[in-house]
């Protein structure tokens, strides 16, 4: 038997175990699962789940609205210092008069608070402070002893504002940036209508659960739509075209890393890999396009080319040759790094490392080229792309959360897949290369896997592949143990960015900062926190309530199996929280972008005309809404997924709530915790 073959019958082999599960353990998370038809009209229950979910987020709001608090006149003094304020969080009334004074600990500090127009400049062992408004950037500042606002902004949309952000504008070192601090205004609507909105999605649940879905998701022939995408894809060159103007960014991003500015805030690398493809790849390319980015990212393509001596057209792949040889080893990829593990552990050392990465410019560059010399190195085995299956730290990103993209390469029909005998999708022909993911089209039923490089489209020997767009649902549960704990501790990275980056708390980031402050000791102990809590701590939390579930429920699966299949609730609220994170980012920084690609090296340069622009904050009060609107849909969904994972093996709706009773609990307390933390 040829090598391809024996690849081909290992796909059809470990598809099928994938694709035809044992009762027990089958799940569908997209699709309702097959009930007796309800005799309730689906247009009532779903006009009481509105009604609920209003009344479950006025009520409280309102609630909160009843105290009233006469106005008052508050002294509060603000110190300024290296990444911090103290006080970090200041609670007021609305109407509050509140006069503040200032000084520095350190060097000289500013107080920037956009929402309330005002910059104010603070010197050391100087009273008096520069006051200007950033409505009139013009006008000449104004020396104040005492700097007086009334908490809460004019105007019914000013009284939906409750949480504003106050930053330091003043370089401090490399971690400029970080510092911050929150004024929170009472009443808070934001926080006590989100929680309220939070406490009744069970409930509206609960009003649709009996509600029958017997229909599919539609998915749209993206080809057959728009027959020139077809033939683009098609072409020989398609992928390297893409690839190129990518790899081009790519090696200036590294360029600009080292020889740029030292400043991350000023430096196009840093800016454009955390800010505008961290940004996209979370706000549109996954949750859109699914695995989209990995049909034209540059990491893979030196070794590719290293590996088939070509990029662009494959006249005759030779399968079948014997393993290739390093000092007469066979090079075989080990069968016990053949899963989620190796990616999920690199994505946690770089998440550990992360505040590194984003203030020192050229260690995001050595990381990248440490990336590609990664995908360089396992070029040397025969099999392809294994950087991008096993190794990639982005991949465990992309693939888990590619779940919920709403494109995906399929067979246009399962049975002529069936039928065909030449596998050219996997094994190659003269049209393109056999799948370097190692997987056959027809048996292709998730994102996770598939790389969307389109070399099966190109191979087909029947035309029978495409790009397809679903409007509903998502796909399968995790496919392994492994994918179970990559939801897990995706998502528990989520919360640590975002307390991290986005929270006022700058002693945390005092702990962890081995880039100016040089304190490893505390930094170890943050590490060894983040790496038990993540690969020890959450899943045993997760493994106890999934044995309370099925205690509660009465149910006969096994707990490892349950585990395995009830992680996958953690993926909508785990990007919904990845979410968030990325619109304060890209919100914030969008400024520090344009003036960064205007005098990339700085130089003096000012190639779009943004280099000497001000700072500005897009949408800077409608960021917490954005954020809790995000967190609240990810809980729903999850919520959503949880119970219908447990009706699927319950006898009848009642065991299913039950059994999903303690995952439940849990996940509404993230969630309620995510809501209090953006909404203040």
């Amino acid at each position: 038997m040829s090598v391809a073959q024996c690849r081909y019958s290992k796909c059809v082999i470990e598809n099928r175990q994938r694709t035809d599960p044992a009762p027990e353990t089958f799940r569908i998370l997209g699709s309702e699962p097959s009930r007796a038809p309800d005799t309730g009209s689906p247009a009532i229950r779903r006009l009481a789940a509105l009604l609920i979910l209003v009344a479950g987020a006025a009520i409280p709001a309102w609630i909160a609205a009843v105290p009233t608090f006469h106005p008052q006149t508050r002294n509060i003094h603000i110190e300024a210092y290296r990444y911090g304020f103290s006080p970090s969080r200041i609670h007021a009334n609305r109407g509050d008069r509140l006069r503040l004074t200032f000084s520095t600990r350190d060097t000289g500090q500013s107080f920037f608070f956009q929402d309330y127009d005002l910059h104010v400049s603070i010197t050391p062992g100087n009273r008096q402070v520069s006051v200007q408004r950033l409505s009139r950037p013009d006008d000449p500042p104004v020396p104040m002893d005492v700097v007086e606002i009334v908490a809460g902004l004019p105007g019914w949309q000013g009284r939906l504002i409750s949480k504003s952000q106050f930053r330091n504008h003043t370089y401090n070192g490399p971690l400029h940036g970080t510092e911050r601090g929150e004024l929170i205004v009472a009443p808070n609507f934001l926080l006590y209508g989100g929680l309220g909105f939070l406490a009744a999605i069970p409930l509206a649940g609960l009003a649709l659960a009996r509600r029958s879905s017997t229909g599919s998701s539609v998915r749209v022939n993206l080809f057959r739509l728009f027959p020139w995408l077809k033939r683009v894809v098609k072409s020989p060159s398609f992928q390297l075209n893409l690839a190129l103007p990518m790899l081009a960014v790519f090696w200036f991003v590294i360029l600009a890393g080292l020889f740029g500015t030292k400043v991350s805030g000023r430096n196009a690398g840093p800016m454009i890999v955390w800010v505008v493809w961290l940004s996209a790849l979370i706000l549109v390319l996954v949750p859109i396009g699914g695995r989209i980015w990995c049909t034209v990212c540059p990491l893979p393509t030196l070794g590719e080319w290293l590996q088939r001596r070509r990029l662009a057209r494959n006249p005759n792949e030779s399968e079948g040759r014997s393993p290739r040889r390093f000092l007469g080893v066979p090079l075989i990829w080990p069968s016990w790094l053949n899963n989620a593990w190796p990616r999920v552990l690199l994505f946690l050392l770089l998440g550990t490392f992360s505040t590194t990465l984003v203030a020192v410019p050229a260690a995001t560059s050595w990381m990248l080229i440490g990336l590609v010399l990664m995908a360089v190195a396992t070029s040397v085995f025969p099999e392809q792309r294994l950087f991008c299956r096993h190794l990639c730290p982005i991949n465990s990103y992309i693939s888990l959360y590619s779940t919920t993209g709403r494109l995906m390469v399929r067979p246009v029909s399962t049975q002529t897949c069936s039928a065909c005998e030449e596998h050219f999708c996997l094994t190659g022909s003269a049209k393109g290369w056999g799948c370097p993911y190692g997987l056959c089209v027809g048996e292709i039923d998730r994102n996770n896997d598939c790389g969307a490089c389109m070399e099966c489209v190109k191979t087909c020997a029947y035309d029978n592949v495409a790009v397809f767009w679903r409007n509903t649902g998502w796909d399968r549960e995790p496919g392994s143990s492994s994918e179970a704990w990559q939801a897990i501790v995706m998502f528990a990275l989520a919360c640590l960015y975002c307390f991290i980056n986005l929270g006022p708390w700058d002693k945390i980031r005092d702990w962890i900062d081995i880039v100016d402050k040089q304190n490893w000791r505390t930094f170890s102990v943050y590490a060894l926190a983040v790496w038990v809590g993540c690969l020890g701590v959450l899943p045993l939390l997760w493994y106890l309530l999934t044995r309370a579930g099925i205690a509660l429920g009465r149910s006969s699966l096994a707990a490892g199996v349950q585990f395995r299949a009830t992680a996958a609730a953690l993926i909508p609220l785990g990007l919904g929280c990845w979410i968030a994170f990325a619109l304060a980012t890209v919100l914030s920084m969008v400024t520090f972008v344009l003036q960064s690609m205007s005098d990339p090296f700085n130089w003096g340069w000012d190639l779009f005309g943004r280099a000497g622009s001000l700072w500005h904050i897009y949408w800077s009060p409608a960021i917490p809404w954005l954020q809790v609107a995000c967190v609240l849909g990810g809980a729903a969904w999850s919520i959503r997924a949880l119970y219908r994972c447990w009706l699927e093996c319950a006898p009848d709706p009642r065991r299913a709530v039950l059994g999903s009773l303690p995952l439940g609990s849990f996940l509404w307390a993230a969630s309620a915790g995510m809501v209090w933390f953006f909404a203040g």
